[in-house]
């Protein structure tokens, strides 16, 4: 039920800065710090890690900024992130979007063991509202004498502005160098979000100040130091837990236990989520591989002709994702244009790759079946492919549904 805000008492400093009740947290806080080691262990290629970290930092500015209300569709997301973009004709959200991006590629540039300090907060707050929201507060400044704010349903009260403000704002910046220390990493980071939100110190940018600095807190925790991994998108996915959450440990007297119970498992989830994309990478490797080989086996030089031009259609579909038939086409036409039927040779090619089991055919849409090295043995596939047919029947299965999907590109 939401308070009135007469009766919201303002954030005050607590005598203990981070309490919880360990037992309760203890499975949670294991599952996330199980989930960022099987992270932090995997095998990679360098260009794996920057795809999926770009992609995470991405996931970050737009969940740390969606959360604050900010909207932006899937184009306006990627106009707004343009380097170099002129900002005349954003959007106040894209706007929000294009300083948070710049805010955490400039974290991630900053060293891991960088003090958390007053000088380091403010600096984050300085970049994360400015050419967005500096008309509505200064910048890397705390809030003035008289200047209160009430924020959140149900309504809560930051602390009061002026000198309570830069004491309280003092105090935790002491506490993170010190007592914080006491803690376990996660539990300092979320620690931190959860009070920079409930004191509230600047006049604006406070959630994604707090998210900020917990990022890159997360970094010291052992989660963040290979890749990013978003947890505001975790956030902003579950977003009336997350501020409930945070309302209940208000309440409790910045007992952190409710906070914690709820973002813990955000580690652990996102932390999985981004494993997950790598093992794709894993999978999408091992598939180039067997099929080379597979390929490189072949006796009959018309075989091997055939068989490059299929390499050329798996490395499009491993690259590009699931796409039509049009659009494979289109990506691998260099390969068909000298040929006399060019759409006929293609359809025969993708019936081959279908035959094997190598792709398949989904809601119009071709794509490879990864798990296609580890079902079948090569001296399995090598005598299916040799004993093909060298031209398919027009009866085959396929046939009509494919030559249908190209006629409507």
């Amino acid at each position: 039920m939401e308070m009135n805000a007469k009766n919201t008492s303002p954030y005050t400093v607590p005598q203990q800065w981070i309490r919880y009740y360990k037992a309760v947290i203890l499975d949670r806080l294991v599952a996330a710090k199980t989930e960022a080691g099987v992270l932090r262990q995997m095998p990679y290629l360098p260009q794996w890690i920057e795809e999926v970290h770009e992609e995470q930092l991405r996931l970050e500015a737009a969940g740390t900024s969606r959360i604050e209300g900010a909207e932006f569709s899937e184009r306006e997301q990627a106009e707004a992130l343009v380097p170099d973009a002129p900002v005349l004709h954003l959007t106040h959200s894209q706007r929000q979007l294009r300083a948070a991006e710049s805010t955490y590629r400039w974290l991630r540039s900053q060293p891991a063991d960088r003090p958390v300090n007053a000088e380091f907060i403010l600096e984050i707050h300085r970049r994360i509202v400015t050419g967005c929201d500096d008309a509505r507060c200064e910048p890397g400044a705390l809030r003035r004498a008289t200047w209160d704010v009430r924020f959140g349903t149900p309504r809560c009260r930051g602390v009061e502005g002026g000198d309570a403000c830069r004491a309280a704002f003092d105090a935790l910046c002491r506490a993170i160098a010190g007592a914080f220390r006491q803690h376990d990493g996660i539990v300092q980071a979320m620690a931190t979000h959860y009070h920079i939100g409930a004191m509230h110190p600047f006049g604006d940018g406070n959630g994604r100040t707090a998210r900020a600095v917990e990022a890159f807190m997360m970094r010291r925790a052992n989660v963040n130091d290979l890749v990013m991994v978003s947890l505001s998108t975790y956030y902003y996915d579950h977003k009336d837990a997350y501020l409930a959450a945070l309302y209940e440990s208000r309440q409790r007297g910045h007992d952190l236990t409710p906070f914690l119970m709820f973002a813990l498992p955000a580690v652990a989830e996102r932390c999985s989520a981004v494993a997950a994309k790598i093992v794709v990478n894993h999978k999408r490797a091992l598939f180039r591989e067997f099929a080379r080989s597979l390929f490189g086996q072949l006796r009959s030089p018309r075989r091997r002709v055939i068989a490059e031009r299929q390499l050329h259609l798996l490395e499009g579909l491993l690259t590009g994702g699931p796409m039509g038939l049009s659009d494979l086409l289109h990506r691998t036409e260099v390969h068909y244009r000298s040929l006399k039927f060019p759409e006929r040779a293609l359809i025969r090619d993708v019936i081959g790759l279908i035959d094997l089991k190598a792709i398949a055919v989904e809601d119009k849409q071709i794509q490879v079946n990864l798990a296609w090295p580890q079902k079948f043995s090569e001296s399995e596939l090598l005598e299916r492919y040799e004993n093909m047919p060298a031209a398919v029947s027009a009866r085959h299965p396929a046939m009509a549904r494919l030559s249908q999907l190209l006629s409507r590109r």
